[in-house]
C-alpha cells in the first residue's frame, strides 16, 4: 500500500513505539494523528515533527474514555474525510506479581489495553465500512502468545492474549476491504521495561511493514516481530 495522503490514527503517539511509529508513517507522507494521553509537551514535540513532513493533528486521548474516543475520531474525520489506518497501541504495564497489585493497577492494564483499545476499533470501524476500506494494525505482544517465567505480568498478559482473540474474532465479522492484524513486540526499550530491549524504531519498522503489507502474516493475522529483526 502506497502511504501517500493516508489518515493514520495513532494511539499513545507521544512515546515509545508509537512515537517512532507516527515518525516512519509521516516520513511515507501519510497524515499522521498523533495521540497523548498526560504529557502534552512529549505529545507536541512528535507532531510538530510529523507536521514538517505532511499535515498532522494533535489530540489528548484517553482510551479508557468512551467522550474522548469519539470526540477524537470524529474530528479527525472532520478534518480529513477518513480515518485510513487505525493503530491500537496504547498500553499500561503495572512490574508487580498479582497479588502485589491493587484493584486499581488491576483495571488500568485491562481498560487500557484491551477494553480501550475494542472501544477505539469500535469508534473507527463505521467509518472504513462506509469507506469499504481500512487496516487496522492491534499492538499486542509476545507476552500474549506465551508468558515469560522470569517476569510477574500475569495481568498485562491476560490483556495480550486478549488483543490476539479480538483481533483473530472481529477478522471473521469484517468486509474484505478491511484488514486486522495484531503485531506481537518482544520486550522492547521504552518506558515500560525500564529501556531494556529492542529499540522502538525497530518494531515501528514492522508495523510500517505489515500497513504497507510487505509482511505476510498468518492465518490469524498474527506478526511477530522478533521473527523479522
Amino acid at each position: 500500500m502506497n502511504l501517500k495522503d493516508k489518515v493514520v490514527l495513532i494511539t499513545g503517539s507521544s512515546q515509545g513505539i508509537g512515537k517512532e511509529t507516527a515518525l516512519l508513517f509521516a516520513k511515507e507522507g501519510a497524515h499522521v494523528v498523533v495521540t497523548y494521553h498526560l504529557n502534552e509537551k512529549k505529545g507536541e514535540q512528535v507532531f510538530k515533527e510529523c507536521n514538517k513532513l505532511n499535515k498532522a493533528l494533535l489530540f489528548q486521548l484517553d482510551v479508557t474514555d468512551e467522550e474522548s474516543i469519539k470526540n477524537c475520531v470524529e474530528k479527525v474525520v472532520d478534518k480529513f474525510g477518513a480515518i485510513d489506518i487505525l493503530i491500537n497501541n496504547s498500553g499500561v504495564l503495572i512490574w508487580k506479581s498479582l497479588l502485589e497489585q491493587s484493584n486499581k493497577e488491576i483495571n488500568l492494564q485491562i481498560n487500557t489495553n484491551l477494553t480501550g483499545l475494542i472501544k477505539m476499533t469500535k469508534a473507527v470501524l463505521p467509518y472504513m465500512k462506509g469507506q469499504n476500506e481500512g487496516i487496522i494494525i492491534n499492538i499486542a505482544s509476545i507476552a500474549g502468545k506465551r508468558a515469560s517465567i522470569n517476569h510477574e505480568y500475569a495481568s498485562y498478559c491476560a490483556t495480550k492474549f486478549g488483543v490476539r482473540g479480538f483481533t483473530q474474532a472481529l477478522s471473521n465479522e469484517l468486509p474484505s476491504g478491511i484488514k486486522i492484524f495484531s503485531v506481537n513486540p518482544t520486550m522492547t526499550a521504552t518506558e515500560m521495561s525500564d529501556f531494556k530491549g529492542v529499540p522502538p524504531k525497530k518494531v515501528a519498522e514492522i508495523i510500517l511493514k505489515t500497513a504497507k503489507e510487505e509482511i505476510k502474516a498468518d492465518q490469524f493475522k498474527d506478526v511477530d516481530v522478533e521473527n523479522y529483526l
